[in-house]
């Protein structure tokens, strides 16, 4: 099987945004969609639905692929590769998911689905954490495990409020549902400020203290304690999703997004609304001041260290002949996860990436130097 890549979760100003221009979307006559009987017409999501929130875990992505109806040899992945026997791993994830009698997480997903044990592919998404792994949250205190987040049968995103139950504690793989979660409703044809303050007071609190670590303790016995990273909201079903027939619920697509604790998020504290200036220099730092905040610069050294480590080398986050490398990664994601804002400003985005490299490159020699 080809490497099977796991959605990004955007933070809910850019969700809100782009979920706002699917529910505005209307049929034309000539849309690709409506070609023949035998397709299946685009659909606008649900003005109105309920997110299931879980302990958004600080740690690295990797899943399990079952392919071809085969309970046996999954696929181990991180989030960009496939890892294999015998080659190089990452931060001991198939060292730990390779020894786990995984079939046995097959039998318990299909066991809560209800229907017969034939599948054409089951693939189980989760994060590897603790010990090791990353800093600065009270999972640090850990030994090193794997906590399922999503699951997905034959093409559809399950419940995990229906799946919690399926996991191997003994095997360190555990499920973030059958910890302390969350739940919303969202209209989003009315003003969402009170239900994302409601969030963002849920995410204060993991972020004063993770809800999934304090549910252990370390190798003293101490109940572990510490901060969270934050929370992540996924679309699950509910009664009102069937008021009508044309905004459907849609469990092909993982609908889900993000929110984080303050030192955790990638841009900066948002300041006092003002008209956009006309000068592009002056709209592009504007930019750059909100979206380059200490974590995002952080997140493109772990993923350094990721690659490195994929590679056999040493992880060493900070190495000036990695400059370059550096700053591609932090101007992609930069761009990829701002895109809205970056519209909304009206500016260039060769000169946003121009910017964005910029402060990049200072900001990760500075580093390099101090070390």
């Amino acid at each position: 099987m080809a490497h099977i890549a796991y959605p990004s979760t955007p933070n809910f100003k850019n969700f809100k945004t782009d979920y706002a221009r699917a529910l505005d979307w209307q049929p034309s006559e000539d849309d690709p969609s409506l070609a023949s009987e035998t397709q299946t017409p685009r659909k606008r999501p649900p003005t109105r639905a309920t997110f299931f929130g879980t302990v958004k875990l600080h740690g690295t992505n990797a899943s399990i692929v079952f392919g071809n109806g085969k309970k046996i040899n999954p696929q181990i992945q991180s989030r960009s590769w496939i890892i294999e026997s015998g080659k190089k791993d990452n931060l001991g994830t198939y060292a730990l998911l390779s020894k786990a009698p995984l079939s046995s997480l097959v039998d318990q997903i299909l066991a809560v689905r209800g229907q017969d044990e034939k599948f054409r592919e089951i693939y189980i998404a989760g994060e590897i954490a603790g010990r090791g792994v990353q800093k600065g949250i009270a999972i640090v205190a850990l030994e090193p495990f794997f906590a399922i987040f999503n699951v997905r049968i034959d093409g559809q995103w399950a419940d995990m409020r229906q799946y919690k139950s399926c996991s191997l504690p003994e095997h360190r793989i555990f499920n973030i549902a059958q910890y302390k979660t969350f739940e919303v409703d969202i209209d989003f044809r009315e003003s969402t400020a009170a239900v994302h303050e409601r969030m963002n007071q849920y995410t204060a609190e993991v972020y004063e203290t993770c809800p999934f670590g304090a549910a252990f303790v370390d190798n003293t016995g101490k109940q572990v304690s510490g901060r969270g990273e934050g929370i992540v909201w996924t679309m699950v079903r509910s009664p009102f999703m069937d008021e009508s027939n044309v905004r459907e619920f849609d469990d092909t697509i993982l609908v889900n997004f993000k929110t984080k604790g303050e030192s955790f998020v990638t841009t900066s504290a948002p300041k006092e609304k003002k008209n956009v200036d006309p000068e592009i220099g002056r709209a592009v730092a504007q930019f750059a001041d909100y979206a380059l905040a200490e974590r995002r610069f952080e997140q493109g050294v772990e993923y350094l260290e990721g690659e490195q480590e994929r590679q056999g080398k040493p992880r060493a986050g900070y190495d000036i002949r990695l400059t370059g490398a550096f700053i591609k990664w932090v101007v992609d994601d930069t761009i990829k996860e701002e895109r809205n804002e970056m519209e909304n400003l009206g500016v260039p985005e060769k000169e946003i990436k121009k910017e964005v490299g910029e402060r990049a490159k200072l900001w990760y020699t500075r580093k390099c130097n101090e070390g």
